[in-house]
């Protein structure tokens, strides 16, 4: 839980109660949470908080590098917690579609490209998916 402590403070955020609470959830629980999820445990916790208040916290901690944006099939934004808390390096992650795991992917195809077919490359995002040793076996 320290490393992630250390990573909000390095993004420039403040440790909210709130933010505590969201970063835990996603250290003790489920690989990943839809927002509502998220929503629906902090309730029971805090007196006020609202929907677009837990949307800014969950965006806030993907731009620290805390949490992962998925894309799942249900076409909901889901949140992982991002293992590359170790270092700020280019990386992009794998989900299980069967358990929802997310796990990091260190090389990327793109690579240090500046330019593709004539386009200078400013970001991009890659998310590739498919079925974690665990759920294979099952």
């Amino acid at each position: 839980m320290q490393l992630y402590l250390e990573k909000l403070k390095e993004g420039g955020l403040k440790l909210t109660p709130r933010r505590q609470a969201i970063i835990e959830f996603f250290v003790d629980g489920k690989s990943h949470l839809t927002p509502e999820e998220v929503w629906k445990k902090l309730k029971k916790r805090f007196d006020r908080c609202g929907l677009p208040s837990v949307y800014r916290n969950l965006e806030s901690l993907v731009k620290c590098g805390i949490l992962t944006k998925i894309q799942q099939f249900d076409r909901k934004k889901h949140y992982g917690l991002c293992s590359a808390v170790h270092g700020d390096y280019h990386h992009h992650h794998i989900t299980c579609i069967e358990c929802g795991k997310v796990d990091e992917i260190k090389d990327c195809a793109i690579g240090d490209a500046k330019k593709i077919k004539g386009y200078k490359v400013v970001s991009h995002f890659i998310q590739v998916n498919g079925i974690c040793a665990d759920c294979s076996r099952g």
